[in-house]
C-alpha cells in the first residue's frame, strides 16, 4: 500500500524536481521509503509503506523482464492477495523472482499474459506500469475501485494516488469544479462511481474496472476490463448450499487477506460485518483453517471508537465481540473541541465535499498508527452488497438486486470507499476488505433477494452463513447505527466557533452558491436560540455540507485555512 504518481511528457524530459515534489506530497501514504524512476519524458514515482517483503528489494518503482531484466518498471500501490499462488504459476511457466513482493508478481504476470493479467488478482490496486521496449504506458485500478487513480491529460499527462497531488505540477493552476456543487447542494447524494469528474477541474478519476494506454504517439484509450455482471455464477438452488457456499468463501477471503509481514488489526464498530471480520479471523486461528503460510500471526489488536454521551456510541457492542475473541482493546474517544481542531485535517484528507464530518474515521486510523498496527482488516462493503441497510426492506423484492448494483458500483460504496482510502492511508494504514472479495461479489449478486432480505433480517445469508463463528447477540442484531461523527453533540458544543468562524470568512460570505449573508443570519439566529435537535439533523447535515464547500476552497484553492482555527 502505498503512494503512486507519474509525469509523461511527449517532447521534452522530465524535470527531477517536479517528480520530487509530486511523489513526495504523498509521503503520508508511504511513509516508509521513496524511489523516482525517468527514462526521457517518462518519470514514475512511489511512496513505500512496506507490508511485504519489508528489505529494499520491495522497494518501486521495480523493473522486470527483458534481457537485462529493465524492460517493464512499475509504480504500484495496493495488494494482491493471491500472489503466492500466481507465483507458483508463474515459477512453473519459467519466471524466476528475487524478491518476495506482490508487486514482483504483477510484473511478471504482465509479462506472460499482458493486460489480461488483471483478471487472475485478487486484490485491490491502482498501478502504472512502463514498457520502455514499447514506449508504452499501462494504468489500470481494481474491480470495484478500493484504490485511487486520478489523472491530468493536457499539454502533457500525470497521474497521482491523490488530488492534493497536482498541486505539486508546474503550470498547474487548480480550479475548482463548480459545476459539482448544484449537484452536491441538492441532494448532497455521494456520486465517486457515477462519474470521472473531481472536486478539481481538468483532473479525472479512472473508474474502478478500468484500465488505460498511452502509446508513444501520446494517444490515450481506455477500456473497461471487468463488468461484475459478466462473472456472476450459478447459485446453489437450496438455501443451505448457498449458506455453507457464503461461508467457505468469505472466511478464505479473510485468510488470504491477512497475508502480511506486519502486524494485522481490525476496526470494530459493533455492526454484523466488522464483528464477521474480526471474529473469522480468531476462527481461522484457532482452527487452523487453511494454509496460513504468510498470515500475521499478531492479530489481536482491535480499535474501537466511542462517542460517550451519544445516541451513536456502539461500545457496548463492539466490547462483545473483542471479548469473544480474546482481543486487545484500543479505544478512540474523541470529543467536540478535539473534533473542532480537527476538521481541517480531515477535508484535506478526503479531498471531497460531503455532509459527514469524517474526523471520528480519521482519528481511529491515526490511533492504529501510534499503536504501530500498519494494515485493518474492516467489514466495508457488506451492506451495499447484502442489503444491509434498513431501508432496503422496503425495497420491492424483484428491484433489489439491481438497487444493489447501482448502490454497490456508482453510489454509496465508491464514495464510502474514497474516504476510508483518504482517512486510513493520511496515517499510512492499509486496509483490506474481505466482503469486497470479487469471488463473494459475483457470488452475492447471483443470490436471489430470498437470500439477502427475509425474516425481517437484512444480511441473512451472511448472518446464517457465521452462526458458531461469532457472538450471537451480534450476529443476530437487528439495530443499524452506523460508524458517523455524533455531529448534533459536536454542533451544541465547541464546534459552535467552527461554524461561527466558517461563517464569517468570506469564501461564504461571497459565495456564488448561496446567499452568504442571509444564510450567515439564519445560521447564527437558529444557534442562539438554543441547541440543535435531533429532529433537525438534516439541517445540520447540509450546513455541514456547506461548511465543507467553503473549506475545500480554503485548502485546495486559496491554500490557507489557518484562520479558521
Amino acid at each position: 500500500m502505498c503512494g503512486i504518481a507519474g509525469i509523461l511528457n511527449l517532447r521534452q524530459q522530465v524535470n527531477v524536481e517536479e517528480l520530487d515534489r509530486f511523489t513526495d506530497s504523498l509521503a503520508h501514504r508511504g511513509p516508509d521509503g521513496r524511489g523516482v524512476f525517468i527514462d526521457g519524458g517518462l518519470g514514475l514515482g512511489h511512496r513505500r509503506l512496506a507490508i511485504l517483503d519489508l528489505s529494499d528489494a520491495g522497494r518501486n518503482p521495480m523493473p522486470y523482464g527483458g534481457e537485462d531484466g529493465k524492460r517493464y518498471w512499475i509504480t504500484f500501490n495496493g495488494e494482491i492477495y493471491n500472489f503466492l499462488e500466481l507465483r507458483s504459476e508463474l515459477q512453473t511457466l519459467g519466471h524466476h523472482f528475487r524478491t518476495e513482493t506482490d508487486t514482483e508478481v504483477i510484473l511478471a504476470s504482465y509479462d506472460q499474459w499482458g493486460e489480461e493479467c488483471l483478471s487472475r488478482f485478487n486484490g485491490m490496486w491502482a498501478f502504472a506500469l512502463w514498457d520502455s521496449v514499447e514506449r508504452r504506458l499501462f494504468l489500470a485500478r481494481d474491480r470495484f475501485g478500493v484504490k485511487p487513480l486520478y489523472y491530468l491529460a493536457a499539454e502533457r499527462f500525470a497521474f497521482a494516488s491523490e488530488l492534493k497531488a497536482f498541486l505539486q505540477l508546474k503550470a498547474f493552476s487548480v480550479q475548482f469544479n463548480e459545476a459539482l456543487v448544484p449537484r452536491i447542494l441538492q441532494n448532497s447524494e455521494p456520486w465517486e462511481g457515477a462519474t470521472d469528474q473531481t472536486m478539481m477541474k481538468n483532473v479525472r478519476s479512472l473508474p474502478g474496472g478500468h484500465s488505460m494506454v498511452i502509446n508513444r504517439e501520446g494517444e490515450l484509450s481506455i477500456r473497461q476490463w471487468w463488468e461484475t455482471r459478466d462473472h456472476v455464477v450459478e447459485e446453489p438452488q437450496r438455501y443451505e448450499e448457498q449458506v455453507e457456499r457464503f461461508r467457505e468463501l468469505f472466511l478464505d477471503a479473510v485468510r488470504i487477506r491477512m497475508r502480511s509481514d506486519v502486524p494485522v488489526g481490525t476496526c470494530l464498530s459493533g455492526g454484523v460485518d466488522s464483528g464477521a471480520v474480526a471474529s473469522s479471523m480468531a476462527w481461522l486461528h484457532e482452527h487452523a483453517y487453511g494454509d496460513l503460510d504468510r498470515c500475521a500471526a499478531d492479530w489481536q489488536k482491535t480499535f474501537i471508537a466511542t462517542f460517550p454521551g451519544s445516541k451513536l456510541d456502539e461500545r457496548k457492542y463492539a466490547d462483545e465481540v473483542a471479548r469473544h475473541i480474546h482481543a486487545d482493546v484500543h479505544y478512540s474517544t474523541f470529543d467536540a473541541e478535539e473534533a473542532a481542531r480537527a476538521v481541517t485535517d480531515s477535508v484535506w484528507a478526503v479531498e471531497f465535499v460531503h455532509g459527514i464530518i469524517a474526523v471520528p474515521v480519521w482519528n481511529i486510523y491515526r490511533e492504529m498508527r501510534r499503536q504501530r498496527i500498519l494494515v485493518s482488516l474492516d467489514g466495508h462493503g457488506g451492506d451495499e452488497l447484502l442489503c444491509g441497510y434498513t431501508g432496503y426492506l422496503d425495497w420491492p423484492m424483484n428491484q433489489v438486486n439491481d438497487n444493489l448494483y447501482g448502490d454497490f458500483h456508482r453510489t454509496m460504496l465508491p464514495s464510502i470507499l474514497r474516504n476510508y482510502d483518504r482517512c486510513s492511508m493520511a496515517h499510512g494504514i492499509e486496509v483490506r476488505m474481505p466482503l469486497l472479495d470479487w469471488r463473494l461479489v459475483t457470488f452475492a449478486f447471483g443470490l436471489p433477494a430470498e437470500s439477502k432480505i427475509g425474516g425481517g433480517f437484512t444480511k441473512r445469508v451472511f448472518r446464517d452463513a457465521m452462526k458458531g463463528i461469532m457472538p450471537e447477540s451480534i450476529r443476530t442484531r437487528r439495530s443499524k447505527i452506523g460508524f458517523n461523527a455524533p455531529m448534533i453533540e459536536w454542533f451544541n458544543g465547541s464546534m459552535k466557533t467552527v461554524v461561527q468562524r466558517v461563517l464569517d470568512h468570506r469564501v461564504w460570505l461571497q459565495s456564488p452558491f448561496w446567499d452568504g449573508k442571509s444564510m450567515r443570519s439564519q445560521v447564527l439566529a437558529r444557534m442562539q436560540h438554543g441547541p440543535w435537535r435531533y429532529d433537525e439533523w438534516g439541517k445540520v447535515f447540509q450546513l455541514s455540507v456547506m461548511m465543507n464547500i467553503a473549506l475545500w476552497q480554503l485548502l485546495f484553492v486559496e491554500r490557507s485555512g489557518e484562520e479558521i482555527f
